[in-house]
């Protein structure tokens, strides 16, 4: 099994300088799904009205708070409409088509356009959320492309690592760097390189209770973080980023659904390192938070 892993690892490696996509420059499109995210509610407290909260609150009920308040709505305007990423990337056989994939500009975040922060979760937690939103966690070459086209790209600003990695006054200081490197305004357009992914891979058939993470890039474009799923499906640092994905990709001229896609060994590599990939979300279970902390629907 070890070796099974090594060799995994050294693959995907491979592909990743070897089945670069290259983002092109043709013009946007709408998204064909807009997804389900709901209005921001006018009562709806900033991230600095919610902080009393989650920091008072335990991991579990911290969980619960960040998918009620995200199923309610209560995320900036700017992270709500889709960037189309172009680029050309080769199917299996070797033929190039030109893709299009739709990505939320930011990773999710708590709060208002005024008053927000970026929110790391559980991959239990961004699986719900989701698929309340109709979208999907994206796979490691997604991350790249993402990086690739994106024409804000921050360096990464790591902490200090230390057991206070998973608490919220972590998280509040985190998003203040990230912050202060765009100028304390909320971004424009599609921005990548300031956290880590959560992301899908076919790993997570074997390890179903971990979570998969990758990328946090400097600006030479090479990701600090390789595809780990050291950490349990319980964790979250000030690293992570949870951004989501629309559900259905263009190959030419042609939508498809991406789970599709992925499931199909001549187009998988068009979206995906490891070809053909059966592992494109995470299991969720009512156990997964305990009951008395999850939210009132």
């Amino acid at each position: 099994m070890k070796f099974f892993w090594m060799g995994a690892l050294l693959l995907t490696f491979a592909c990743i300088s070897s089945c670069v996509s290259t983002p092109d420059s043709y013009p946007p499109s709408r998204p064909p799904i807009a997804g389900t995210i709901p209005p921001r509610p006018a009562w709806a407290s900033g991230a600095q009205g919610l902080s009393k909260e989650l920091t008072r609150a335990n991991e579990s009920a911290r969980e619960a708070i960040i998918l009620r308040e995200l199923t309610r709505g209560n995320m900036p305007n700017f992270l709500r409409k889709q960037v189309s990423v172009n680029f050309t990337a080769k199917t299996r056989s070797g033929r190039s088509k030109k893709v299009t994939i739709w990505v939320l500009p930011d990773y999710l975040a708590l709060g208002s356009d005024a008053d927000f922060l970026r929110i790391p979760m559980s991959p239990v937690t961004a699986q719900r959320v989701a698929d309340r939103f109709g979208l999907m966690l994206p796979t490691v070459k997604m991350v790249d492309t993402i990086y690739r086209a994106a024409p804000l790209r921050l360096a990464p600003r790591p902490l200090p690592a230390s057991r206070l990695m998973v608490t919220t006054p972590v998280y509040y200081r985190h998003n203040a760097n990230v912050q202060a490197q765009i100028g304390n305004k909320p971004p424009r357009g599609l921005i990548a390189g300031h956290k880590k992914d959560v992301v899908i891979t076919n790993q997570l058939l074997a390890r179903p209770k971990k979570v998969a993470i990758y990328g946090w890039h400097r600006i030479n474009g090479r990701a600090i973080q390789p595809l780990s799923l050291v950490h349990g499906n319980w964790y979250a640092d000030y690293s992570h980023g949870i951004r989501l994905v629309n559900l259905m990709v263009r190959i030419d001229n042609q939508l498809l659904r991406i789970s599709d896609v992925l499931k199909n060994p001549e187009l998988a590599p068009l979206l995906s390192y490891e070809g053909t990939m059966i592992q494109t979300r995470y299991r969720v279970n009512e156990g997964d938070l305990q009951k008395k902390w999850m939210p009132q629907s």
